[in-house]
Order: C-alpha cells, then sequence, then structure tokens
C-alpha cells in the first residue's frame, strides 16, 4: 500500500480506477533506473539518494510513479544515523546546545570554541562531533543495506497491487469471488479481524466458488485506519487465486463525499499483479519485515480471548484434538469459517467464538448460525455484552454459553463428554445390530494375539464402542484377557510353558512381550489370567517374584474370564 497522496486513478461515469502501469520498455526502464538509484548510494547519505530521484523525476516522469515505485524499494531499505565513539545525535545536541545558550554564540568562531567545548567533554574531534550532530536527519541518515526486487517486472506487479491496496483503504464495501486459494484467503480473512459474510456461488458453473463481502473500514465507528490496512493486507491473496474479481464502494472525500464503484478482475491485469509475490507477509499475514518479522512470534490468534482458550484446553487431557479455523461449513447458500473444531474417532464438534460486531454483522452471523447449526454440532461463545434476543434464536440449534473475558471450559468440556458417550452409545448398537457384536459371529479373531483397538480400526468405529459391543463376545479358541486383549488358547498355553520356573517379574513380562504381546496391552492381565500373583518385598520393581497359585490351562482360563 502507498501513501494516499501518492495514489494515481481515473475517474469516469461514477468508476474509479488505479492507474496501472504496463510492462512496456518505457516502464522497465524507469523500474531498473530507480532500482539502480537505490544500489548506487549503499553507504552514502540519504540526499545524495533524494538527489538521484529528483533527477529522475525531472527527465519528465510522472512524479507521482516515480515517488510510488521510490516508496515500495525504500521499504526494502535500511537506513542508518552516523555515530562516532559510540555517541547518539540526541545526546551531542544536548551537550552543544547547553554550551551554546549559555555562551550566546553568534560568530563563527564563538561556535568553534562551543563544538570544542562540547568535543572536550565527550572525548571525540570536533570534526567528529559535527559529523553526528545532525546525522539522524532524514536526509542525512545512511543507505546501509538495500533488497532490490529480483526484476524491474517484480518491481512494476507490485506497484500495480499497492495502488489497489491503496484504493481499498477508503472503501465503505468490499465484494469479492475467487476460484482456489480459499484456504490461504479465509486464513488472512480471520486473522486480520475482519467482519465478512461469505456465500456460495448460486452459478452451477462457479460450484466451489464463493462470494465474499467485507465491511469496509469506512463503515466501522472506530479502528478505521488499521481495519482498513487490513483489507489492503488481504488483496495479495485474492490475487494469488487462478481467477478473481473484486468490486468495492470507494468514498472520495476530497470530492464532497461521492462514492465510487471500483472493480477489477484477473482476466483484465492477466499479469500486471497475479505474479507478484507480497513478500513483506507471510502466509498468515505476519510482517516479514525486518526485525518484526515471523521471529516476532506474531499470534496466529484473533483474539486473546482464543488464544487463552486454546492454550487452557490443550492443556487440560480430554483426548479431542483442537484445530484452528477448521474447514468451511456450507449450509446452503451460507459458508461459515468455525473459529475452532474438535476432533475424536471421527466425531467433530465446531466453536465460534463472537467477539467484536457491528449490528449488521451480528445479524448475519446469527443467520449463519442458525443455517449451519442444523445440521452440525455447534457451540456458540457470546461476549456477554452481546446477550440479546438474536443469540437467543440459536438455543436449541446450538450450545450458547456467555463469557466475561475467558471462554469457560466446564460447559464445552461436558457437553464434548455427552456427545462422545453418545455416538459412542450409537456406534455400540450399530456394531451390535449388524451382527459384529454379543457373540452373533459378526467378528472372526484371527491371529495369536487380538487388540481391541486392532478391532476398532478395521471397523471404524471408536475403541469404547467395540468395548462395548464384545460385552459377552467369545470365539472357540480365543480367551479374552483384561478388556484389551484377545489371545489364541495355544499362544497362551505356549506363554504358561514358557513361564515354569520363572521368578522374577520382569523376567517374566519380558518372556510375555517376546511372545507378541507387549507389557503396554497387558503383560500384567496375562499373569493374571494364568493365575499368577506378584509377590513385593520393598519399592524394587527387580526384586518382585510371582508365584502361580494353582495349576492352570488355557482352557479353565477361558471359562473365568468370560464375562
Amino acid at each position: 500500500m502507498l501513501p494516499s497522496n501518492l495514489l494515481r486513478a481515473k475517474i469516469s461515469r461514477g468508476k474509479i480506477r488505479p492507474a496501472y502501469v504496463t510492462l512496456d520498455a518505457d516502464n522497465l526502464a524507469l523500474a531498473e533506473r530507480i532500482t539502480s538509484a537505490y544500489g548506487q548510494v549503499i553507504g552514502k547519505r540519504k540526499e545524495e539518494l533524494l538527489d538521484g530521484l529528483r533527477e529522475i523525476e525531472g527527465a519528465g516522469y510522472d512524479f507521482k510513479l516515480v515517488r510510488g515505485l521510490s516508496t515500495l524499494l525504500e521499504r526494502r531499505s535500511t537506513f542508518e544515523a552516523e555515530r562516532v565513539g559510540g555517541l547518539e545525535p540526541v545526546e551531542v545536541r544536548r551537550a552543544v546546545f547547553a554550551r551554546a545558550s549559555r555562551a550566546r554564540a553568534s560568530s563563527a568562531g564563538e561556535r568553534r570554541a562551543v563544538l570544542q567545548s562540547a568535543s572536550d567533554e565527550l572525548g571525540v574531534s570536533p570534526d567528529a562531533l559535527e559529523k553526528v550532530l545532525f546525522s539522524d536527519v532524514d536526509d542525512e541518515l545512511i543507505v546501509k543495506d538495500f533488497r532490490p526486487f529480483s526484476s524491474p517486472d517484480i518491481l512494476l506487479k507490485y506497484y500495480n497491487l499497492s495502488v489497489a491496496q491503496t484504493l481499498l483503504f477508503k472503501s465503505l464495501r468490499v465484494e469479492f469471488s475467487a476460484s482456489g486459494n480459499w484456504k490461504n484467503i479465509f486464513r488472512s480473512i480471520k486473522w486480520l479481524g475482519l467482519i465478512y459474510s461469505v456465500e456460495r456461488e448460486a452459478n452451477e458453473k462457479e460450484q466451489g466458488q464463493f462470494r465474499v463481502s467485507l465491511d469496509g473500514p469506512l463503515s466501522l465507528f472506530k479502528m478505521t485506519e488499521r481495519y482498513g490496512t487490513s483489507i489492503a493486507k488481504l488483496l495479495p491473496q485474492i490475487t494469488a487465486a487462478d481467477s478473481w474479481n473484486i468490486k468495492a464502494e470507494i468514498l472520495a472525500r476530497s470530492r464532497g463525499g461521492k462514492v465510487y464503484e471500483f472493480e477489477a478482475d484477473s482476466s483484465g491485469l492477466e499479469g500486471l499483479m497475479t505474479d507478484a509475490r507480497w513478500d513483506d507477509y507471510d502466509d498468515e499475514g505476519r510482517s516479514n519485515r525486518g526485525a518484526a518479522g515471523k521471529s516476532a512470534g506474531t499470534s496466529l490468534y484473533d483474539s486473546n480471548t482464543e488464544e487463552r482458550f486454546s492454550r487452557s484446553f490443550n492443556s487440560y487431557g480430554t483426548g479431542w484434538a483442537l484445530k484452528r479455523e477448521p474447514e468451511p461449513l456450507i449450509a446452503g447458500t451460507h459458508v461459515l469459517i468455525p473459529d475452532f473444531s474438535f476432533e475424536k474417532h471421527g466425531m467433530k464438534v465446531y466453536l465460534e467464538v463472537v467477539g467484536f460486531w457491528t449490528p449488521q454483522y451480528l445479524e448475519r452471523k446469527v443467520a449463519k448460525l442458525t443455517s449451519v447449526a442444523s445440521s452440525v454440532d455447534m457451540i456458540v461463545a457470546a461476549d456477554e455484552s452481546l446477550a440479546c434476543s438474536k443469540l437467543e434464536r440459536l438455543k436449541g440449534k446450538a450450545l450458547v454459553i456467555y463469557y466475561r473475558k475467558d471462554v469457560p471450559l466446564k460447559p464445552i468440556i461436558e457437553h464434548l463428554k455427552e456427545r462422545e458417550a453418545s455416538v459412542v452409545r450409537q456406534q455400540a448398537d450399530k456394531l451390535i445390530s449388524s451382527g459384529e457384536g454379543g457373540g452373533a459371529g459378526g467378528i472372526i479373531l484371527m491371529g495369536d494375539v487380538i487388540t481391541i483397538e486392532e478391532i476398532a480400526e478395521q471397523k471404524g468405529a471408536p475403541v469404547a464402542s467395540v468395548q462395548m459391543a464384545l460385552r459377552g463376545f467369545n470365539q472357540d479358541g480365543y480367551v479374552r484377557v483384561g478388556d484389551r486383549l484377545f489371545i489364541s488358547t495355544s499362544k497362551l498355553n505356549e506363554i504358561d510353558e514358557r513361564l515354569r520356573g520363572v521368578e522374577r517379574l520382569t523376567d517374566a513380562l519380558k518372556i510375555i512381550e517376546a511372545s507378541g504381546v507387549k507389557e503396554a496391552e497387558g503383560g500384567g492381565t496375562v499373569l493374571e489370567a494364568l493365575g499368577y500373583a506378584s509377590v513385593w518385598e520393598g519399592m524394587d520393581m527387580e526384586k518382585v517374584r510371582i508365584s502361580k497359585s494353582a495349576p492352570t490351562t488355557a482352557t479353565t482360563t477361558s471359562q473365568s474370564q468370560t464375562p
């Protein structure tokens, strides 16, 4: 984005259009000349750079174009004040001006005397002192570093992108559609905190496309400059799509507050900006500029409330995976991008946090939530200041909770537990009714050691559902050991034979694990099933012995383990 005073635009019949530059020989030559002007002054004063730019302007080029291109290059430059002996310009001026005010220096000789006195105190020569005195003034800054664009045409494409961004800064409303890159577009919309509404294109030829409407910065009651910058930052993600179009209402205060229409699309600007990469920002919208870039650790969350909730929920250990900004939810022509989803065993529960709002935005939000909540499991967490009849309409379709500062965990975790218990029961009933549980013969065990987890993966059901469905399940030749294992009688007898004469628990567990039963899956339960007891003599695991109270076989174990 460029300063507004450098915006070049054309107005005709109620429409406004940025004055894009074409990639012809003259403009490419201009871009290369300005780039060279920066490259030639590294290590020199900025005044020399400005002299070179003024010379280019004097050659007949539009000064707004020259200064616009220069602005983009200046952002890729580093300027520093001259320093001598570690002295800061402000420190030097303070010392010099204090003496000058006392001496009331008016002649050249008196001036030299003041500089000499200050240099003696600061421990530098008068020439060095004078060199640092005003070195932080803009013209006196030193060009320390410069990162040119890879080619002149890339600079021109950046310029075209920037003038469009500058125009959008003054928007009342923005509407766009795109083909592709939606994941990054939606992520940027949410990260930038834009107030939006999204609908699927009704045209069958445009299935998979969405039309997004954004409230412009001048339609809000506060934070217009920051919000306008956020809309401008979204434009590079839109133009990165395979095809796109954008419409906006632009307020021209300099023309008595008249509103003009702005339109642009990928076909009309093909090759002028779509290939440009806005590398001042990464894919998450975070600044990459200098030390304030990615390493600064800018939050990916829309608000501190969301970030605190994510951190608290993940530390609770529910077993549910918390996913930030999941896939869009579509209900008819409405599209909603929830803030979070909770996922477990194929189940999904969505969470939308409603914070910053306008009455119109809240009305649209509730309409979308009402539409979407009828087909998905939705939780809506709203700032208690939003408690109103609009949100009350969601009750019965979604869980609505209010918060003051932090989104409460308890009602959400209780809802997830209820959801999980309900799904576990449904899946278990489904397994039983399909003949896959209750001894109906739907499950056929194969192999020596089979875990409940393996059966659950095979059936595509939660482990808890399989455990519930297999209560009382039996298959000839197999023994249920504990609540997680089925072991063939032949394998169990083999383990029993190998344990004869073994006294230490650690040795017994190694034998069981070598037989194909991992300790974590039930080494202890195998010993128990074979009639072994552990005898502890202190807390040292190496000293724990095993003792078989009575002879047993896999057959008798099978009987004892049958529920």
